[in-house]
């Protein structure tokens, strides 16, 4: 059933779905067929057959009969070969079939046994579209027994809870024989007037279905699909020849029980979605072959059946019937055009009407049987439960569906007939009437009820005087005598309209005045002066009923509903991509949404249109055109930028900006995909991408991941109380931001290179992003890990840092990093004695000093010995300074005045292991004249440094210092006998 019938009722209280099977059926076996009937062949001897037999036979001469007597007009439905079936049923025509339909006598009661073997066995095929009236146990068994004689029955079902008379019975329990959660009582929460109706006598609980074809309808409930998962045709005896995918709006799958019998021709995918309105899970083993097929067949006895879980392929666009509930008219849709439907559809019937002796699948040679369906737990008849109560909804005020006195006049079988309405005619033809050319005329009736037919309708042409000039091309291209046209009927559509066209040629020389008349069997209905010239034919323009003056989108989206307006405008969404061929309609004031079934037009072509405007679920529309003209192509509209979605730019095609991609989800039908368009202040715009637009989901959400910022287009759309976009193509998103943040940064200190700060220095970065927004901002020290930044980034430690800093959009786009150098200097610089503190009278200076400062570096150095100031340390001689301790102080200044003074406690000293070095001291210093002298004194110095006790070297630096005293004056100068006195004084003292 078409997904918008099932939306456009989405506040029903929708029944449940378990699911049922596996009991015992009515013991409907026993019936009269003899086993030779079943195997002609003989009665032991099993006939096979092969599944690559030769193509399918057509039509010729076979007859289709189609069950009018179960409801099949109920509420919306219209499945009748001149209403919503009639392209099915013109289909079978055109392949050479018959076409009959099987109905009541009026009166009835539903009390009537409809079906019998008697009114099926003259015909091939039997065709029950969703039978809302329960089956008898006797009808039941003049199924089963025309199907065992020969005969091929095609069950057309629906989704479960799509009760169309509200009775509590789908079509899919009707055809599997039991109520879910009603199996030991059929009429179970009916009132005591419906259980006691003629229509519930002799109904009673089985599994009949699946006892007597091995196959049971699920109760399941499944969304817009395209079942492309199609059995190759050399396993389907060629039903499925030329079919790629059959068209499902919301609709059920079938249960393989017994592989002998029954076999699965068409899949729906994995992952197929739920109907929206499906009062359970929808979908029982996650779509795919699981599921069961969509459509199937069974070989019983002699005869043969097929199953479909959906009506939505076999429906057209012309409903004949007024609703039997409300007597409001019906909307259907042309899924007889869809995808390959009319093909399969057609197909099936051959096959169905094939006649062919095997008995069993298995029999077939080539052919690969099925694996029985997995069932849920819940699907034994028994046990099924009813998920929500039944009916959906209540049923209208006087409405009785099992009672057609209650049927509203113009339904099917209701009591009362609509008083036929005075029809309004008008004659369409050129100015002037070509004397010598073939022209038309047409003839418009309006004001007429939905189906109500005019008949013995026919016109002439005609002189003063009463001669008649006009003569009328047959449909066999042959002409009629001069005189009145044969008698036609006119049928009115649902807009109440009807015309016939005429081809006219006028008797030769004919000219001037002339009168045109419109009789309706021998009276005279109106008349019209014509003038005649020779003058060329012209084309009549397209026929439509009356219609109002065109109006802007704008003032048409005013008006109440129900009003019948007239806009032009160009068709901005490609027909079709949202179910049947609707489409966006837009012009300079405004968009609105156009619900209709007409084929042919395109994106870009610029229509009038007169339909009927209606709010659904938020969204102004028009449906039910009654006038669709194209009037040329167009530059489309160009994109409007918006900063939301509202009632001013419905229906419009719309830009918004700078929005982050959040919470991808799937949606029906399959393929769709749904996600939230966040702007930088948290306002959120729905965003739907229906899969019948060809946007791959997997692709998009590859390519713009959730948390993408992009610019996105599309029609502005109202669902219930809110907004979405509806993407029309993937080329209508961009991503809004590829250029980075900028960051800038403040100091309270200096920075750069070689520049230094006295104390800590904090920075703050500050960064602008013209696109998504600034995600964050981070930093990193000297190499160390990016940190965020959440404030300012103090710098205290001493020395050089390298700040590297950059920011990140919330579209994922990243600064180039930036560089910041910061020193630190709050210390003097490091005084410390490279050495020993003590130094020898023979040092040629005092010990070193070194001065490091890791930050900007000293940058002035003074010093103080024994507490007078000295420019170097080079200032002292060791021998000049008096043996003993001694103070240096240093002081040292770094590059941002930071200093350090250091004390060093040093010594100064000699001993006699420098007596050497005292010589040679005195040598250099000249104080010692003679080389010999210093030869004398080195020897002594030796025999000191090596005696072998404290006794002896007394001896020897007493040797030593007579000697020295001894060439005082001579080659030793006093200044050095001086230092030895002193010397030895105080190497005395250490011994």
């Amino acid at each position: 059933m078409r997904s918008r019938w099932g939306t456009k009722f989405a506040g029903w209280a929708l029944a449940g779905l378990l699911l049922a099977g596996g009991q015992a059926g009515l013991g409907l076996g026993a019936l009269p067929v003899s086993a030779e009937e079943l195997n002609p062949a003989t009665a032991v001897a099993v006939q096979t057959a092969d599944v690559n037999a030769a193509a399918l036979p057509n039509g010729q001469g076979k007859k289709v009969l189609f069950d009018n007597t179960h409801a099949q007009t109920a509420g919306a439905a219209d499945w009748v070969i001149d209403g919503a079936f009639s392209d099915f049923a013109n289909g079978l025509k055109a392949v050479g079939f018959t076409v009959d339909d099987l109905q009541r006598t009026a009166p009835y009661t539903f009390g009537e046994q409809a079906v019998t073997y008697d009114k099926l066995k003259n015909y091939d095929v039997f065709v029950i579209a969703e039978a809302n009236i329960p089956f008898k146990v006797s009808e039941q068994q003049a199924l089963l027994e025309y199907v065992q004689h020969g005969g091929g029955v095609y069950f057309i079902a629906d989704h479960y809870n799509a009760d169309r008379n509200k009775n509590r019975w789908d079509s899919s329990e009707v055809f599997n024989g039991y109520r879910r959660g009603a199996w030991e009582n059929p009429a179970k929460g009916m009132s005591t007037e419906e259980a006691a109706s003629p229509a519930m006598q002799n109904v009673a609980s089985s599994d009949w279905l699946a006892d007597n074809f091995g196959i049971r309808f699920r109760y399941n409930a499944l969304g817009d699909i395209n079942a492309s998962d199609v059995v190759a045709s050399n396993q389907t005896f060629g039903i499925t020849a030329g079919v790629s995918s059959v068209a499902v709006h919301a609709g059920s799958t079938l249960a393989i029980l017994d592989p002998n019998k029954a076999k699965g021709l068409v899949y729906v995918p994995t992952s197929a979605p739920a109907w929206a309105n499906a009062v359970d899970s929808g979908v029982y083993n996650g779509g795919g072959r699981a599921e069961g097929p969509f459509a199937a067949i069974s070989k019983v006895g002699l005869g043969k059946a097929a199953f479909i879980g959906d009506s939505s392929p076999v429906e057209d666009a012309t409903p004949k019937y007024l609703r039997e509930d409300n007597g409001k008219s019906k909307t259907t849709y042309d899924g007889f055009k869809e995808v390959n439907d009319s093909t399969f559809l057609v197909q099936t019937v051959e096959w169905l009407a094939n006649k062919e002796s095997y008995s069993s699948l298995n029999q077939v040679s080539g052919l690969v049987l099925d694996t029985p369906t997995a069932l849920l737990p819940m699907e034994v008849p028994a046990n099924s439960t009813e998920p929500k109560p039944e009916p959906w909804a209540a049923p209208d005020a006087g409405y009785k569906w099992y009672d057609p006195t209650t049927f509203k006049p113009g339904s099917y079988g209701a009591a009362t007939k609509v008083p036929d309405a005075k029809p309004v005619y008008a004659f369409v033809k050129q100015k002037q009437l070509p004397s010598a050319q073939e022209f038309q005329i047409r003839l418009t009736a309006d004001n007429l009820n939905p189906g109500q037919t005019v008949t013995d309708l026919k016109i002439g042409i005609y002189l003063a005087g009463g001669d008649q000039i006009a003569r009328f091309k047959n449909a066999d291209g042959t002409w009629s005598d001069y005189g009145y046209s044969p008698s036609v009927s006119l049928t009115a559509n649902a807009s109440g309209h009807a015309a016939k066209d005429w081809t006219v040629q006028l008797k030769p020389n004919s000219t001037g005045s002339a009168s045109l008349r419109l009789k309706q069997g021998s009276n005279n209905v109106s008349t019209e002066t014509v003038t005649i010239a020779n003058v060329p034919a012209e084309p009549l323009p397209a026929d439509h009923p009356p219609v109002p003056a065109a109006t802007s989108v704008a003032s048409a989206r005013q008006v109440a509903d129900g009003t019948v307006v007239t806009v032009e405008g160009v068709i901005t969404s490609e027909p079709g991509v949202f179910g049947g061929q609707a489409f966006y309609l837009q012009d300079e004031s405004a968009g609105v949404y156009v619900y209709q079934n007409i084929t042919g037009y395109h994106v870009g072509d610029r229509v009038s249109v007169s339909a009927s405007k209606t709010t659904y679920n938020g969204e102004v529309e028009l449906e039910n055109p009654v006038f669709f003209e194209k009037k040329g192509t167009s530059e489309l509209p160009a994109w409007s930028i918006q900063p939301v979605l509202s009632e001013t730019n419905q229906g419009q095609r719309v830009t918004l900006q700078n929005l982050s991609i959040q919470n991808f989800v799937t949606a029906a039908p399959a393929g769709s995909f749904e996600f939230d368009a966040v702007a930088k202040d948290g306002g959120s715009t729905h965003v739907r991408v229906d899969g019948r637009t060809g946007v791959n989901a997997a692709d998009f959400q590859a390519k713009y991941p959730s948390g993408s910022w992009i610019h996105v287009s599309g029609v502005s759309s109202a669902y219930k109380s809110g907004y979405q976009l509806k993407l029309l193509s993937a080329d209508q998103v961009q991503l809004s931001d590829t250029a980075a943040p900028v960051t800038t940064v403040t100091s309270d200190g200096q920075t750069g290179a070689g520049v230094y700060n006295r104390g800590p220095v904090s920075i703050t970065f500050a960064a602008t992003d013209e696109g998504s927004g600034v995600a964050r901002t981070e930093y990193r020290v000297n190499g160390g890990a990016w940190t965020e930044a959440s404030g300012a980034l103090t710098l205290r430690a001493e020395g050089t840092h390298i700040v590297d800093y950059r920011s990140i959009d919330q579209a994922g786009n990243i600064e180039a990093t930036q560089t910041l150098t910061v020193g630190i200097d709050t210390e003097g610089p490091q005084v410390a004695l490279t050495g020993s503190a003590t130094f020898y009278q023979t040092d040629a200076a005092l010990p070193a000093v070194s001065i490091k400062d890791i930050g900007s570096g000293a940058k002035q150095v003074s010093y103080t010995f024994d507490g007078k100031k000295i420019t170097s340390l080079t200032d002292i001689t060791p021998y000049k300074v008096a043996l003993g301790s001694h103070t240096l102080a240093v002081t040292a200044v770094d590059g941002v005045g930071n200093s350090t003074t250091n004390s060093f406690a040093l010594k100064n000293a000699i001993d006699v292991d420098h007596l050497d070095e005292l010589v040679t001291l005195g040598q250099t210093e000249q104080w010692i004249t003679k080389p010999s002298e210093v030869t004398t004194l080195q020897a002594k110095v030796t025999l000191v440094q090596n005696a072998k006790n404290k006794a002896e070297r007394v001896i020897y630096l007493a040797a030593f210092g007579a000697e020295v005293a001894a060439q005082t004056g001579k080659s030793i100068k006093p200044a050095f006998s001086a230092l030895v006195v002193v010397d030895l004084a105080s190497i005395s003292k250490q011994m």
